[in-house]
């Protein structure tokens, strides 16, 4: 599958669409435009698997990956295909469209990075979080970006608060650290100059430099810190803390819940843990609102 390095810009021009609504519960991919886009509106898709059916919420705050997971319900993309891995206190995943054709036995969902494009990352841990029943994005090898395919659901366990300060750290270092690199690109042209003729001292100065900059812009911004609600939640019901900040949590399940944790608690086979037996998703496709 050819891999496309840019396949956002598409996406951003269809935000500034018309405003144009689905007619009917559940419209047929064919009666759709699968690229007409809702803006500012929650939006559900529905899932019915061999194991029984769940709803997903998508949330109006990340319209990106919002859109995609729509548009792919439409064209049917998800129809026929397996649940490619399941772990247990932790999450589900599937989204591979290779899966539709596997043979027993055969590995699916190894490489993210196939997908024909990728989703800006819509990170946002302060108000979307990895618990009980949260539906995220994969990322692909550059973290600052989806996969367009790929998609998990997370069933978690309970943690103790006093492992949530460690998590902290680890995002509160991966925004100083996009900070730097949003300050570095204006001087990519010369430090690759730099480094092509070995001017050391030139990029160590800069990025002193940029460091300093860095650290002067993260002293205006407030540090993330779990609220006490988020605190709650994954000491009471759980979740998956270790994945914040790192992937886009962009949707929840609505329904069928008990679903989830029913493929979850199947046995799994192979490096992914291919559910035993197959679980398929007969079809997916968007309902006007939740149940």
């Amino acid at each position: 599958m050819k891999k496309y390095l840019i396949g956002i810009p598409l996406v951003m021009a269809l935000l500034f669409a018309t405003n144009c609504k689905n007619s009917g519960a559940a419209a047929p991919a064919e009666e759709v435009d699968a690229d007409t886009i809702i803006l500012d509106a929650d939006q559900y898709v529905r899932f019915e698997t061999t194991k029984g059916n769940f709803t997903i919420k998508l949330y109006r705050e990340t319209p990106l990956h919002r859109h995609n997971m729509v548009r792919l319900a439409r064209k049917g993309f998800y129809d026929d295909q397996l649940f490619f891995g399941i772990q247990k206190n932790y999450k589900i995943q599937c989204g591979d469209v290779h899966s539709k054709n596997a043979k027993p036995g055969q590995e699916i969902g190894i490489d993210a990075d196939e997908d024909e494009y990728r989703i800006e990352s819509e990170v946002n841990p302060w108000k979307f979080y990895h618990k009980r029943g949260a539906v995220g994005q994969a990322s692909t090898k550059q973290f600052n970006y989806s996969t367009s395919q790929q998609f998990y659901i997370i069933t978690g366990k309970k943690v103790n608060s006093s492992n949530l300060p460690a998590q902290e750290k680890v995002i509160n270092k991966r925004y100083r650290q996009a900070v730097k690199d949003s300050i570095t690109q204006p001087h990519a042209k010369d430090i690759l100059t730099w480094q092509k003729y070995g001017e050391k001292k030139k990029i160590s100065k800069l990025n002193d430099q940029l460091n300093d900059q860095a650290d002067a812009i993260m002293k205006t911004r407030p540090k993330f810190a779990y609220s006490q609600e988020q605190i709650k939640e994954y000491t009471t019901v759980g979740g998956a803390h270790t994945l914040d900040g790192l992937y886009t949590v962009f949707g929840e399940i609505s329904e069928g819940m008990d679903v989830v944790e029913a493929i979850e608690k199947l046995p799994a086979t192979g490096k992914n843990g291919r559910p035993n037996p197959d679980v398929k998703i007969i079809r997916a496709y968007v309902i006007e609102e939740n149940p």
